[in-house]
Protein backbone atom coordinates (compact mmCIF):
# COMPACT_ATOMS: atom_id res chain seq x y z
CA UNK A 1 0.00 0.00 0.00
CA UNK A 2 1.11 3.45 -1.20
CA UNK A 3 1.37 6.17 1.14
CA UNK A 4 -0.49 9.44 -0.61
CA UNK A 5 1.68 12.37 0.60
CA UNK A 6 4.83 14.16 -0.25
CA UNK A 7 7.60 13.79 0.89
CA UNK A 8 9.59 17.25 1.17
CA UNK A 9 13.12 17.20 -0.09
CA UNK A 10 12.79 13.60 0.82
CA UNK A 11 12.98 12.18 4.41
CA UNK A 12 14.73 15.35 5.95
CA UNK A 13 14.40 14.51 9.48
CA UNK A 14 16.41 11.34 9.41
CA UNK A 15 18.75 12.80 5.84
CA UNK A 16 20.01 15.12 4.79
CA UNK A 17 17.54 17.21 2.73
CA UNK A 18 17.77 16.99 -0.89
CA UNK A 19 19.92 14.13 -0.93
CA UNK A 20 19.66 10.64 -2.65
CA UNK A 21 19.89 8.82 0.42
CA UNK A 22 16.80 11.22 1.97
CA UNK A 23 14.68 10.48 -1.87
CA UNK A 24 15.55 7.03 -1.03
CA UNK A 25 14.01 6.49 2.32
CA UNK A 26 10.93 8.50 1.20
CA UNK A 27 10.97 5.54 -1.58
CA UNK A 28 11.19 2.80 0.43
CA UNK A 29 9.00 4.33 3.18
CA UNK A 30 6.40 3.94 0.34
CA UNK A 31 5.70 7.71 -0.10
CA UNK A 32 3.80 8.30 -3.38
CA UNK A 33 5.53 11.75 -4.20
CA UNK A 34 7.98 13.44 -3.40
CA UNK A 35 9.71 17.33 -3.96
CA UNK A 36 12.75 18.46 -4.90
CA UNK A 37 14.46 21.72 -5.41
CA UNK A 38 16.56 22.55 -8.20
CA UNK A 39 19.21 24.95 -9.74
CA UNK A 40 21.66 25.36 -12.30
CA UNK A 41 25.64 25.48 -12.84
CA UNK A 42 27.90 27.00 -13.93
CA UNK A 43 28.18 24.59 -16.76
CA UNK A 44 24.22 24.64 -17.30
CA UNK A 45 23.52 21.03 -15.27
CA UNK A 46 20.61 21.42 -12.87
CA UNK A 47 21.35 20.41 -9.52
CA UNK A 48 19.13 19.76 -6.17
CA UNK A 49 19.65 22.02 -3.84
CA UNK A 50 17.20 24.36 -1.53
CA UNK A 51 19.16 27.15 -1.34
CA UNK A 52 21.04 29.42 -4.28
CA UNK A 53 24.46 28.91 -2.45
CA UNK A 54 26.19 25.37 -1.03
CA UNK A 55 26.62 27.33 2.76
CA UNK A 56 24.15 25.72 5.09
CA UNK A 57 24.16 22.44 3.58
CA UNK A 58 27.88 21.68 2.33
CA UNK A 59 31.66 22.25 3.76
CA UNK A 60 31.55 24.84 0.63
CA UNK A 61 31.39 28.09 0.25
CA UNK A 62 29.44 30.19 -2.82
CA UNK A 63 26.81 30.29 -5.12
CA UNK A 64 25.70 27.33 -6.96
CA UNK A 65 25.98 29.28 -10.43
CA UNK A 66 29.72 29.96 -9.53
CA UNK A 67 30.87 26.54 -9.57
CA UNK A 68 30.49 23.73 -12.71
CA UNK A 69 28.77 20.21 -11.96
CA UNK A 70 32.26 18.71 -11.67
CA UNK A 71 33.58 21.45 -9.19
CA UNK A 72 30.55 20.74 -7.38
CA UNK A 73 31.53 17.57 -6.66
CA UNK A 74 34.32 18.21 -4.88
CA UNK A 75 32.16 19.24 -1.66
CA UNK A 76 30.32 17.18 0.89
CA UNK A 77 26.71 17.58 2.32
CA UNK A 78 26.39 17.82 5.78
CA UNK A 79 29.73 15.77 7.15
CA UNK A 80 29.01 12.73 5.08
CA UNK A 81 30.25 10.88 2.13
CA UNK A 82 27.37 12.66 -0.04
CA UNK A 83 27.69 15.24 -2.43
CA UNK A 84 25.09 17.64 -4.40
CA UNK A 85 23.18 15.56 -6.69
CA UNK A 86 22.25 16.18 -10.14
CA UNK A 87 18.62 16.58 -11.37
CA UNK A 88 18.92 13.55 -13.99
CA UNK A 89 20.23 11.56 -10.60
CA UNK A 90 17.82 11.94 -8.95
CA UNK A 91 14.89 11.08 -11.53
CA UNK A 92 17.15 8.28 -12.42
CA UNK A 93 17.05 6.78 -9.14
CA UNK A 94 12.59 7.55 -8.61
CA UNK A 95 12.23 6.47 -12.03
CA UNK A 96 9.35 4.00 -12.19
CA UNK A 97 8.51 4.63 -8.23
CA UNK A 98 7.33 7.84 -7.26
CA UNK A 99 6.17 11.29 -8.86
CA UNK A 100 8.47 13.78 -8.68
CA UNK A 101 7.27 17.22 -7.70
CA UNK A 102 10.38 19.65 -9.05
CA UNK A 103 10.80 23.05 -7.75
CA UNK A 104 12.65 25.79 -9.94
CA UNK A 105 13.96 27.68 -7.33
CA UNK A 106 15.30 31.64 -8.13
CA UNK A 107 14.93 31.45 -11.52
CA UNK A 108 15.82 34.78 -12.21
CA UNK A 109 19.44 33.68 -11.01
CA UNK A 110 20.11 31.52 -14.18
CA UNK A 111 19.56 31.42 -17.96
CA UNK A 112 17.68 29.15 -19.29
CA UNK A 113 16.91 26.90 -16.25
CA UNK A 114 13.51 25.73 -17.73
CA UNK A 115 14.95 24.13 -20.98
CA UNK A 116 17.87 22.73 -18.90
CA UNK A 117 15.74 21.02 -16.72
CA UNK A 118 12.54 20.22 -19.07
CA UNK A 119 15.81 18.58 -21.39
CA UNK A 120 16.45 16.37 -18.31
CA UNK A 121 13.05 15.21 -17.64
CA UNK A 122 12.73 14.45 -21.42
CA UNK A 123 16.05 12.49 -22.20
CA UNK A 124 14.79 10.33 -19.13
CA UNK A 125 11.75 9.88 -20.86
CA UNK A 126 9.60 10.97 -17.34
CA UNK A 127 7.04 13.91 -18.55
CA UNK A 128 4.37 11.97 -17.32
CA UNK A 129 5.91 11.17 -13.61
CA UNK A 130 7.04 14.72 -12.92
CA UNK A 131 5.20 17.85 -12.20
CA UNK A 132 6.82 21.58 -12.28
CA UNK A 133 6.33 23.94 -9.85
CA UNK A 134 7.77 27.43 -8.80
CA UNK A 135 6.80 30.96 -7.19
CA UNK A 136 8.07 32.55 -10.34
CA UNK A 137 5.06 32.32 -12.55
CA UNK A 138 6.66 34.04 -15.57
CA UNK A 139 8.68 30.74 -15.25
CA UNK A 140 5.94 28.54 -15.54
CA UNK A 141 4.71 29.83 -18.93
CA UNK A 142 7.83 29.48 -20.31
CA UNK A 143 7.48 25.62 -19.24
CA UNK A 144 4.30 25.53 -21.05
CA UNK A 145 5.50 26.93 -24.40
CA UNK A 146 8.65 24.44 -24.46
CA UNK A 147 6.40 21.22 -23.27
CA UNK A 148 2.73 21.22 -23.98
CA UNK A 149 2.29 17.96 -21.75
CA UNK A 150 4.45 19.25 -18.88
CA UNK A 151 2.00 19.36 -15.95
CA UNK A 152 3.03 22.44 -13.99
CA UNK A 153 1.09 24.47 -11.09
CA UNK A 154 1.99 27.76 -9.24
CA UNK A 155 3.52 28.28 -5.71
CA UNK A 156 1.88 30.74 -3.55
CA UNK A 157 2.09 32.00 -0.20
CA UNK A 158 -1.86 32.24 0.05
CA UNK A 159 -4.71 31.56 -2.77
CA UNK A 160 -6.26 34.89 -4.84
CA UNK A 161 -8.73 34.39 -7.83
CA UNK A 162 -6.53 35.76 -10.07
CA UNK A 163 -4.50 32.64 -9.81
CA UNK A 164 -7.19 30.65 -11.06
CA UNK A 165 -6.67 32.88 -14.38
CA UNK A 166 -3.15 32.28 -14.56
CA UNK A 167 -4.00 28.68 -14.07
CA UNK A 168 -6.73 28.94 -17.03
CA UNK A 169 -4.34 30.37 -18.76
CA UNK A 170 -1.03 27.70 -19.30
CA UNK A 171 -3.56 24.97 -18.73
CA UNK A 172 -1.79 24.43 -14.47
CA UNK A 173 -3.27 21.18 -12.91
CA UNK A 174 -1.80 22.00 -9.51
CA UNK A 175 -1.79 24.60 -6.73
CA UNK A 176 0.72 24.69 -3.88
CA UNK A 177 -0.34 26.85 -1.18
CA UNK A 178 1.03 26.90 2.48
CA UNK A 179 -0.42 25.45 5.14
CA UNK A 180 -1.75 28.96 6.48
CA UNK A 181 -2.63 30.15 3.34
CA UNK A 182 -5.44 27.29 2.68
CA UNK A 183 -9.08 28.15 2.73
CA UNK A 184 -12.03 25.98 2.35
CA UNK A 185 -13.95 28.06 -0.17
CA UNK A 186 -10.80 27.15 -2.75
CA UNK A 187 -10.07 23.77 -1.20
CA UNK A 188 -13.99 23.66 -2.70
CA UNK A 189 -13.03 25.22 -6.54
CA UNK A 190 -10.40 23.02 -6.83
CA UNK A 191 -12.40 19.99 -6.81
CA UNK A 192 -14.63 21.33 -9.05
CA UNK A 193 -11.87 22.36 -11.53
CA UNK A 194 -10.02 19.16 -11.29
CA UNK A 195 -7.22 20.79 -10.05
CA UNK A 196 -4.87 19.23 -7.79
CA UNK A 197 -3.94 21.75 -4.30
CA UNK A 198 -0.92 21.14 -2.53
CA UNK A 199 -0.15 22.08 0.65
CA UNK A 200 3.26 22.34 2.67
CA UNK A 201 4.77 22.03 4.96
CA UNK A 202 2.32 19.78 7.02
CA UNK A 203 4.49 18.53 10.34
CA UNK A 204 2.81 18.60 13.42
CA UNK A 205 0.17 16.19 14.30
CA UNK A 206 -2.52 19.80 15.00
CA UNK A 207 -1.83 20.43 11.31
CA UNK A 208 -2.42 16.79 10.50
CA UNK A 209 -5.65 16.49 12.21
CA UNK A 210 -6.73 19.81 10.77
CA UNK A 211 -5.71 18.32 7.01
CA UNK A 212 -7.71 15.64 7.06
CA UNK A 213 -10.84 18.25 6.60
CA UNK A 214 -9.91 17.46 3.10
CA UNK A 215 -8.74 14.63 1.60
CA UNK A 216 -8.40 15.72 -2.35
CA UNK A 217 -5.79 17.74 -0.80
CA UNK A 218 -1.79 16.61 -1.38
CA UNK A 219 -0.18 17.17 1.76
CA UNK A 220 3.74 18.00 1.98
CA UNK A 221 5.77 16.72 4.96
CA UNK A 222 8.68 16.47 6.39
CA UNK A 223 7.52 14.07 9.15
CA UNK A 224 7.33 11.06 7.11
CA UNK A 225 7.30 8.51 9.93
CA UNK A 226 4.41 10.94 12.01
CA UNK A 227 2.61 11.30 8.51
CA UNK A 228 2.55 7.87 8.18
CA UNK A 229 1.56 6.89 11.65
CA UNK A 230 -1.35 9.27 11.59
CA UNK A 231 -2.75 8.84 8.22
CA UNK A 232 -2.11 4.64 8.01
CA UNK A 233 -2.40 3.44 11.45
CA UNK A 234 -2.71 0.02 10.41
CA UNK A 235 -0.14 -0.13 7.62
CA UNK A 236 2.77 1.65 10.48
CA UNK A 237 1.80 -1.40 12.84
CA UNK A 238 2.63 -3.62 9.62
Amino acid sequence: MNIRGIAHRGYPVEYPENTISSFRAAIEMGFTHMELDVHLTKDGVPVVMHDATIDRMTDGHGEIRQYTFQELQAFRINETEEKIPSLAQVLQLAKGRIIVSIELKDTRLYRRIEERVVEVVNQLEMMDQVYFISFNHHSLKKLRSLSPEAQVGPLVNRVKRSHFKLMEKIDAKYLAVRYDGLKEKYVNKCEKLGIQLVVWTVNTKEQMIQIEKYPSILTTTDELQRFKEHFYPTLSMN
